[in-house]
């Protein structure tokens, strides 16, 4: 497929993106620019992260490998954020085919000096999350700047440490929505895309920070949602106690613990707003992509990292199993991809393998993901039976946990306690836990039998002890 591959690459990313909120995906918040792209494209409606958590998650979207793989295994220290200095990079594997290449925004992926090639790149701008300039914009309403951030107990593997957690306290970004880091960041990548060679093929990457926390947004879209017509989400009023101690222990659930509705619906108000705003940015590299001729010869993806609970089960943020953290949007276009949906199962881990058949190149050597091009020129191919996802912890260790996603049901593996099992066709919310009801034991035999199986194939550092 050399002389029909497309020439370009395009991914539009964001951080933290819950899918269930955009309308895309049947939620509330417009996000025309990607309804768009959706439309001339595949929109995976089963796509799943490979951790729901950023430093992991983004080396396993490069490499095609999982966190226990490619060596970042959760956030901090760098014993467990480092990716391996012999892992292959899909953006490095560009570069050296003479690609033109820039990345701008969050990038997450720690390497050593010796492995990091960030200054081969035609260009390359990261940044950290605004909490500085939220805190200015908390004093100019009044407020305290460190109502942003909550105490919580972070259990690592070196024992309880005492730490803090951004919580969804909300500020309207006054400086103008030109000055907003996702912005700039749009618009330093419009400029890349508008001044690239034409003699060279393109591989841009827009990696917004938004919606992750701080809640930042301008205006219009941060006044867009009135947090009067908002309802709680599913599980809202989980008792905490009733659930894992990967849970019941995540900071995302220790931060929030006891905020009442009243709280919560303003942030989760300004959430929505900034993922309208979100859009609004990747519009501003879309239209450079058609101005500069490319557009019809460009793989184009939008995802996220991993996702946002805001709000259900009681939780903000990340670090657990449950849908919202875990189940991603994900659109692809280009030529030769049948428009559509597609409910077939996919992981972050297939991104790279897939952008390098569609581009017509060779696999990476060791990636464990794979191509979705059957599934992309083909809508009726039939779908892998398994996907996964795993957990070892917020910062340095503390915690594992597997989850495997079949066609029906999930479940979800605690190391070190109980476990679940949910239905999702009859329980999408995922609020029973069918671990001990024995007319499911079937299902949850399978489950345990295909997780056991992918952990020991991918060499795992830990091995399941199911509790019998």
């Amino acid at each position: 497929m050399a002389a029909e591959s497309p020439r370009n690459l395009l991914v539009l990313l964001c951080d933290q993106l819950q899918p269930h909120c955009m309308s895309l995906y049947g939620g509330p918040v417009p996000t025309p620019n990607i309804e768009a792209l959706a439309a001339r494209g595949a929109v995976f409606e089963r796509y799943y992260c490979a951790l729901p958590m950023c430093s992991p998650t983004r080396p396993s979207m490069m490499t095609g490998r999982w966190p226990h793989q490619h060596g970042a295994i959760c956030n901090s220290d760098k014993r467990y954020s480092m990716v391996n200095d012999d892992e292959e990079l899909l953006i490095d594997r560009l570069q050296d085919a003479g690609c033109h290449v820039g990345y701008d925004g969050v990038w997450h992926i720690n390497r050593t000096a010796a492995a990091d090639r960030r200054g081969d790149y035609a260009h390359f701008a990261s940044g950290r999350f605004p909490y500085l300039l939220e805190g200015q914009m908390l004093r100019e309403m009044g407020r305290d700047p460190d109502e942003q951030r909550a105490p919580v107990v972070n259990n690592s593997d070196d024992g309880p440490v005492d730490a803090a957690i951004s919580v969804p306290v909300p500020a309207t970004w006054t400086p103008g929505q030109a000055s907003h880091p996702d912005m700039t960041r749009a618009g330093r990548m419009a400029s890349f895309i508008d001044h690239a060679p034409h003699d060279r093929p393109l591989a841009a990457w827009c990696s917004l920070g938004g919606p992750h926390p701080p809640l930042v947004v301008p205006d219009p879209w941060m006044s867009m949602f009135n947090p009067a017509d908002i309802p709680p989400p599913p599980g809202f009023d989980e008792a905490p106690d009733t659930l894992p101690r990967a849970v019941r222990e995540s900071p995302g659930l220790q931060g929030v613990l006891g905020w009442s509705w009243d709280a919560w619906a303003p942030a989760v108000a300004a959430y929505y707003g900034f993922v309208a705003f979100m859009d609004h940015c990747h519009g501003v590299v879309l239209d450079a992509l058609e101005r500069s001729g490319r557009l019809d010869n460009t793989v184009i993806i939008f995802s996220t990292d991993h996702g946002e609970m805001l709000g259900a089960h009681g939780i903000y943020q990340k670090f657990v199993m449950y849908e919202q953290s875990t189940r991603l949007p994900f659109v692809i276009a280009g030529p030769g991809i049948a428009p559509g949906r597609r409910d077939q199962l996919a992981s972050q881990t297939d991104m790279a393998p897939t952008i390098l058949d569609l581009l017509g190149m060779a696999p990476l050597d060791r990636a464990s993901g794979e191509s979705l091009l059957p599934v992309l020129t083909d809508p009726a191919t039939p779908s892998r039976p398994y996907t996964f996802v795993e957990y070892n912890g917020w910062g340095n260790g503390g915690y594992q946990s597997r989850c495997v996603v079949g066609q029906r049901y999930k479940y979800v593996y605690d190391h070190q306690d109980f476990d679940q099992l949910f239905d999702l066709q009859t329980d999408p919310d995922e609020l029973v836990n069918l671990i001990d009801d024995p007319t499911h034991a079937p299902a949850l035999s399978e489950h345990r039998a295909a997780l056991a199986a992918w952990m020991h194939r991918t060499d795992d550092f830990i091995q399941p002890i199911f509790a019998t």
